[in-house]
């Protein structure tokens, strides 16, 4: 079963499950999923937690010692287990063992970071899977953060005009932990309702941050105006030149095999198949395909190539030069005319 952290609650009024998978790259909404399961927990009389971290040093036995014995102070125990981003054959064999382990006496909480393909094709997912909900958490896209937003203020008593909200999501995209501590603080105000624009440009400092795994979907979208804020927001951030061009590689590389193949003859959704594209994202790579062709992803390969070799002799403003030019290339099929 699949469950969101807004439909926690209400799972939990018909009883907890013997184990929760809570994955994904969203620290705010991990930890407040993790808080709900441990408060529900706490209210059946689990008031013993173990916790453990999963990587190399980890010695299995403790968690299987933990998980069969019972203090004088509590009959009943949680077990909290950290996954790394890369669990090795013993770490997945001794997970499963371990899932076959729980009873009504204990609860086991998983947690993970976001996960690939070929990661929730694993033996170790499935049987995580099979033994309890998987609770995906993950940072709302800029479609969803304005209802996010609304949800949250809801949730403290507040509301806020539609041109304050989009305001706030601007203000604060990719920073959950940030918007939340800034959301209590308006609430702690008593300020009267429905917040005003003004009133929050008054109230609130901008704080907006984004991780580079962000900016290649607006590419794909066209989107070139919130692509380029969202790359020099990264480079205030102090993230590196050389990640980005890494990372714009690899996408690259897979529109690129992408358009042959289709002039090859072969269909997108096989080709994307083959090529691990994540079904969530193929619609945008199909688009972005009507709108790139083959000469065009050329020439944005000879800019990335242009940005790899500042970034090799430390030209970093050279770099992050050709970085912007790469991404206003992504708005149309016209040929550039700024090419290395």
């Amino acid at each position: 079963m699949r469950l969101y952290p807004e439909q926690l609650p209400q799972h939990l009024q018909a009883g907890l499950a013997p184990c929760y998978f809570i994955y994904g790259d969203e620290p705010l909404l991990k930890q407040e999923a993790l808080d709900t399961l441990r408060q529900a927990a706490r209210a059946l009389g689990f008031d013993e937690r173990h916790r453990f971290d999963a990587d190399e040093g980890l010695d299995w036995d403790d968690i299987f010692d933990a998980s069969q014995s019972m203090s004088l102070f509590s009959q009943r125990q949680i077990i909290e287990l950290h996954l790394p981003d890369k669990l090795d054959k013993t770490g997945s064999d001794r997970l499963r063992e371990l899932l076959k382990q729980c009873h009504p006496d204990l609860l086991l909480l998983v947690t993970g970071p976001r996960l690939n393909q070929q990661q929730q094709k694993s033996a170790w997912f499935k049987a995580l899977t099979t033994a309890g909900p998987q609770v995906p958490v993950i940072t709302p896209d800029a479609r969803h953060f304005p209802r996010w937003l609304s949800q949250r203020l809801h949730q403290h008593g507040m509301s806020a005009e539609p041109e304050a909200l989009r305001w706030l999501a601007y203000a604060f995209e990719g920073n959950l932990l940030a918007v939340a501590g800034e959301i209590e603080k308006l609430a702690l105000q008593n300020l009267p309702q429905p917040l005003t624009l003004a009133l929050l440009q008054q109230q609130v400092q901008p704080h907006h941050q984004f991780n580079p795994f962000q900016l290649f979907d607006p590419l794909l979208q066209g989107k070139v105006k919130r692509a380029c804020r969202i790359l020099l927001q990264l480079r205030q951030e102090g993230i590196e030149a050389g990640m980005l061009c890494h990372l714009l590689a690899r996408e690259l590389s897979t529109l690129q095999q992408l358009q042959l193949g289709l002039q090859g003859g072969q269909s997108f959704h096989q080709l994307a198949g083959t090529l691990h594209v994540w079904s969530s994202r193929q619609p945008m790579m199909q688009a972005a395909l009507g709108r790139l062709p083959l000469p065009k992803l050329q020439q944005l390969q000879s800019m990335l190539a242009a940005a790899d070799r500042a970034v090799a002799v430390f030209d970093d403003d050279e770099a992050w030069r050709w970085l912007y030019s790469l991404c206003v290339g992504f708005l149309d099929a016209q040929p550039l005319t700024i090419t290395p």
